[in-house]
C-alpha cells in the first residue's frame, strides 16, 4: 500500500450555529459511549457526526479507533487516513494512523507515514516509541494483536512483598559471629587473590551469620574483585545496613551502582560517605565520575579536581584526563593525563587514555602519536620480557591450531557485531579449534551466541595478568588474538607476557598496540595501506579482503526517497560520538554550508541533557546560523537509524573518522564525504566507501570535500538514485561478507603457523592475492 492523503486542514466552519452545537452534543454523547465501551451506540452516533460533516476530525478518529479494536484494519486505517487529511497537524491522529497502518502489516506504508508526520513537526518519544513498534513489528510474521488496557495496578501488602525474605517458624541457633579462624582465612585469601576461594568462605560467613558485617562485605569484596559488580551491589547494600559508619564499603557500594547506570543511587551513596567523611578523595572521585554520566559536566570537574587537590595521585590525574576527554577538551585532558604518567610511568591505564585522546587530536601528527606508543611498550613491557619463556607447542604446519580469542567486549557491543560472524565460519573450519577468553561479567543472549561457537570458553575477568598467562601457556594456545587494543577491558599487558608464540591485534583500536611481544596486525590495504605501516606499527600488517565484517542491524528501517526532493534543500548529517567533533571538521562543514546557503546540518548522537554551546559557537564562528542546526540526542539501534531518513549526506570527522557510523549510513542509503589522512583511524570511513565502490566520495583535500559536496547538491536526481541502489551495492562489498574475511583470516593464520614452525620471522602478509604470502613493496596503496 503507498500513503496517499489530502491535507485538507481544518476549513472554516459553514454549518448552521444552532446545528453546529447539536452536532457537539452527539459527539459528546458518542464519546461517553465509548469511554465505557458501548461499542454499537458510540458507532451509531459517530456516524450520524459523519453524515452531517463526512470530514469531521474527532469522528472519522474515533471511528478508526473502534475499529482497530476490532482489528477491522481496512476500516481503522480508512478512518485514520480521513482524520489526518482533515486536520494534518494534529500530531496524535497521526500516530494512531501510523500505528494501524504497521499493526495490519502496512510497514512499508507506516515508514513513509511516518516520514511525512515528522515532517509536519512531529517529534518526541511518540516518534520513538512508533519506530520500535514498526522495528518489532517486521520480524513477526503476522499482525500483532492489540494489546488489551493495561488492568489498574496493585500494590503487595507490605508482609508480602516480594524483596522481604520468608520467615523460618523453626528456632534456630545462631552464633553472633563466625570463628576467628575462619575470618583470618577469608582475608588472608583474598589478599593473596584468591577471590573465588574467599568468595566460597564468605558466601558461607553470610549464611550462617546473617547479622555479622564482615562477612557481607568480603562476598562484596571478592565479587568486585572477581570483576562481578552488579552481583556485589546486594552483598554491599547489606554490609551499611548492617554497619552505617562502614565509609570503604559504601564507597564500593557507589562505585558498583554506577557502572551498572544506577546514578541516582550512586550519587545518593557518595553523598552519604562524603557526609561522613568530608575528605573522602575516592567518594569525591567516584561522585564525579558518576555526575559527568548525569551530563552534569561542571560538578564532575569540581569533584574531579577536589579528588586532585586531596590527593594528588596517579587516579586521581587519569581520571580528570578522562572526564575532559569525554568533554572533547583534549588538550586539557593530555596535560592531567600526562601529569599522572610522571608520577607513574608505568601506569599502563594512563597510557592508554592518552593514546586514545591523542588519536582524536587534529595538532598531534602520526610520529608523536606513534612515538607516544612505542613509550608505553617501553615502560609497561620492557620490565617483563627477561620473564619470556621458550613455546613448547609441537611445530607441525599442518596440525589443527588453537586460536585464541581475548575480549571483554563479547556482549552487546559493537566488536560482538563484527566476531560474531566469523566464529560462525571458523566454527566449520576443521583446521582451527576456537578458544576465548573473556575479560567481563556481563553475559547476555549475544554471549550465549558466541559460546555455541567457541570450543572452550573461559571467563577470565577474575584472573590477574600473570594468572592469565599461565592459563593461556598451559592451555597450549598457538595464536592469541587481541580484540581491544587500547580501549577499557583491555588484557594488552598479558600479551606483554608471551604468553602464546604468534599473537596478533584485531578490530577493537585502530593503531599499533606497541608491544614487541605482539606480532602481527590484522586490517586491509585501505584501512593500512602498505607505505603508511611504516613508521607507525610495532606489529606486521596482515590484509585480510576487509578489515572485519559488518552485520546491518536486523531490523533496520527502509531506505526512504531523498529528503531535498521535498525539503527543496539539502541536509548533511553526523553521527558520530562528540568527541570526535573536532574546531578543523566543523570549520571545514562550515566552508561547504556556506557554499550551499540554503542547506542544514543535523548532528545525531549527541549525550543527553548535554548542552551543545561549545559545537554552537564553533559554528558560530565560522557564519552558521544556529537555526540551521538540528541536533538529536543518542537513542536506540531503531530510532537512530530512522534519523537517517532526515539526511542526504553525511559530512564525516577528522582526524578520528567514521567507522561503524558510515556503515549504518550506507545501508540507510547515505553516503558520507570523508577526508582520510595517514592514520588508520581516520580512515575507516575511507575503507567502507571504497570497498563499496563509493570512492567517489573520498576527498582529496578541503577544497575536493567542498567541491564534491557542491556536486551532490547540484545533482539530486543522481543522489537519489545512488540512495536507492546503496544496499545491493553495500552487499557485493567484502565489508558485508563475513566467509570471505573468514577465509581470508584462517588463510593468513595457517602461513602465520607454517613461518613459526620454520623458524622464520614475522613479515607483512596480503591474504587477497592467492593463498597468504609475503607482501611484496610494490602493493598498491
Amino acid at each position: 500500500m503507498t500513503v496517499s492523503i489530502e491535507l485538507r486542514g481544518a476549513p472554516a466552519s459553514t454549518i448552521d450555529p444552532e446545528f453546529e452545537q447539536a452536532l457537539a452534543q452527539v459527539l459528546g454523547a458518542a464519546i461517553e459511549h465509548h469511554q465505557k465501551n458501548e461499542v454499537e451506540e458510540a458507532q451509531a452516533l459517530y456516524r450520524i457526526v459523519l453524515d452531517a460533516d463526512p470530514a469531521h476530525a474527532d469522528a472519522n478518529h474515533n471511528l478508526g479507533a473502534l475499529a482497530l479494536q476490532q482489528r477491522d484494519f481496512e476500516r481503522a486505517v480508512a478512518h485514520f487516513e480521513a482524520a489526518v487529511g482533515a486536520n494534518p497537524d494534529q500530531g496524535h491522529y497521526w500516530a494512531s494512523y501510523i500505528n494501524a497502518l504497521t499493526v495490519s502489516g502496512q510497514t512499508s506504508a507506516a515508514w513513509v507515514a511516518l516520514e511525512i508526520a515528522q515532517q509536519r513537526g512531529m517529534k518526541g518519544p511518540t516518534v520513538d516509541h512508533l519506530i520500535q513498534q514498526l522495528v518489532l513489528s517486521e520480524k513477526a510474521p503476522a499482525p500483532a494483536p492489540l494489546a488489551a488496557p493495561a488492568p489498574t495496578p496493585t500494590s503487595a501488602p507490605a508482609s508480602k512483598a516480594a524483596s522481604a525474605p520468608e520467615k523460618n517458624d523453626a528456632p534456630v541457633m545462631r552464633m553472633a559471629a563466625p570463628p576467628q579462624q575462619q575470618i583470618n582465612r577469608v582475608t588472608t585469601l583474598y589478599h593473596q587473590g584468591r577471590a573465588a576461594e574467599a568468595l566460597d568462605i564468605a558466601r558461607q560467613m553470610t549464611e550462617r551469620f546473617p547479622k555479622f558485617a564482615l562477612g557481607w562485605r568480603a562476598m562484596g569484596s571478592s565479587l568486585h574483585s572477581l570483576g562481578r559488580t552488579f552481583e556485589a551491589i546486594e552483598p554491599f547494600s547489606r554490609t551499611v545496613e548492617l554497619e552505617p559508619t562502614d565509609t570503604e564499603s559504601r564507597k564500593v557500594l557507589a562505585d558498583c551502582l554506577r557502572l551498572h547506570n544506577r546514578f541516582a543511587d550512586a550519587e545518593a551513596a557518595c553523598r552519604e560517605v562524603i557526609a561522613q567523611a568530608p575528605e573522602h578523595a575516592e567518594a569525591f572521585r567516584i561522585l564525579g565520575m558518576t555526575l559527568q554520566s548525569k551530563g552534569r559536566h561542571q560538578e564532575a570537574e569540581t569533584c574531579l579536581r577536589k579528588t586532585v587537590e586531596l590527593t594528588g595521585s596517579v587516579v586521581a590525574y587519569s581520571t580528570l584526563g578522562v572526564m575532559l576527554l569525554d568533554q572533547g577538551r583534549l588538550a586539557e585532558a593530555q596535560i592531567e593525563l600526562r601529569r599522572a604518567l610522571e608520577i607513574q610511568p608505568d601506569y599502563g591505564i594512563a597510557h592508554e587514555n592518552i593514546l586514545f585522546c591523542m588519536s582524536h587530536d587534529e595538532n598531534v601528527d602520526a610520529d608523536a602519536l606513534f612515538a607516544q606508543h612505542v613509550s608505553f611498550g617501553e615502560q609497561c613491557e620492557g620490565p617483563l620480557r627477561a620473564q619470556w619463556k621458550p613455546h613448547r607447542n609441537p611445530r607441525n604446519p599442518q596440525r589443527q591450531l588453537k586460536v585464541g580469542f581475548v575480549s571483554g567486549d563479547l556482549f552487546h557491543h559493537a566488536i560482538s557485531t563484527f566476531i560474531e560472524p566469523i566464529f560462525e565460519h571458523l566454527m566449520h573450519d576443521s583446521g582451527i579449534e576456537i578458544h576465548v577468553y573473556y575479560n567481563h561479567s556481563v553475559n547476555d543472549d549475544v554471549t550465549a551466541r558466541l559460546r555455541q561457537n567457541a570450543a572452550r570458553w573461559n571467563a577470565v575477568n577474575g584472573l590477574n595478568d600473570a594468572q592469565l598467562a599461565e592459563k593461556i601457556r598451559t592451555d597450549g594456545i598457538d595464536v592469541l588474538i587481541d580484540l581491544s587494543g587500547h580501549t577499557s577491558r583491555n588484557r594488552l599487558l598479558m600479551f606483554a607476557r608471551k604468553p602464546a608464540p604468534i599473537q596478533a591485534s584485531w578490530m577493537g583500536y585502530p593503531g599499533t598496540t606497541g608491544l614487541t611481544a605482539m606480532d602481527y596486525y590484522f586490517a586491509d590495504s585501505f584501512h593500512v595501506p602498505a607505505h603508511h605501516a611504516q613508521g607507525q606499527y610495532v606489529e606486521k600488517i596482515v590484509h585480510l579482503p576487509a578489515n572485519a565484517p559488518f552485520q546491518p542491524a536486523r531490523f533496520a528501517p527502509p531506505v526512504n526517497g531523498l529528503p531535498a526532493l521535498h525539503n527543496g534543500y539539502l541536509t548533511f548529517g553526523s553521527f558520530n560520538r562528540i568527541n570526535k567533533l573536532q574546531p578543523g571538521a566543523i570549520a571545514l562543514w562550515s566552508e561547504l554550508l556556506r557554499a550551499l546557503p540554503g542547506s542544514r546540518m543535523l548532528l545525531g548522537a549527541m549525550p543527553p541533557d548535554a548542552g551543545c554551546e561549545t559545537l554552537i559557537e564553533w559554528f558560530a564562528k565560522e557564519g552558521i546560523a544556529r537555526e540551521r542546526l538540528d541536533f538529536r540526542s543518542r537513542s536506540g539501534m531503531p530510532v537512530y537509524l530512522q534519523q537517517h531518513h532526515h539526511v542526504d549526506i553525511c559530512l564525516d570527522t577528522f582526524p578520528y573518522s567514521g567507522g561503524t557510523t558510515t556503515l549504518h549510513a550506507m545501508w540507510m542509503g547515505v553516503p558520507t564525504i570523508t577526508l582520510p589522512g595517514h592514520r588508520m583511524a581516520s580512515r575507516g570511513s575511507t575503507a567502507a566507501l571504497s570497498l563499496a565502490g563509493f570512492g567517489d566520495f573520498v576527498a582529496k583535500d578541503h577544497a575536493d570535500f567542498v567541491a564534491k559536496g557542491v556536486a551532490w547538491a547540484n545533482d539530486l536526481t543522481g543522489l537519489a538514485e545512488l540512495r536507492a541502489s546503496m544496499r545491493s551495492r553495500c552487499a557485493d562489498s567484502p565489508m558485508f561478507q563475513p566467509a570471505v574475511i573468514a577465509a581470508g583470516l584462517s588463510a593468513s593464520l595457517r602461513e602465520m603457523w607454517r613461518r613459526w614452525c620454520a623458524g622464520v620471522a614475522p613479515a607483512a602478509l596480503d591474504v587477497q592475492t592467492p593463498g597468504a604470502t609475503a607482501r611484496n613493496n610494490q602493493e598498491k596503496s
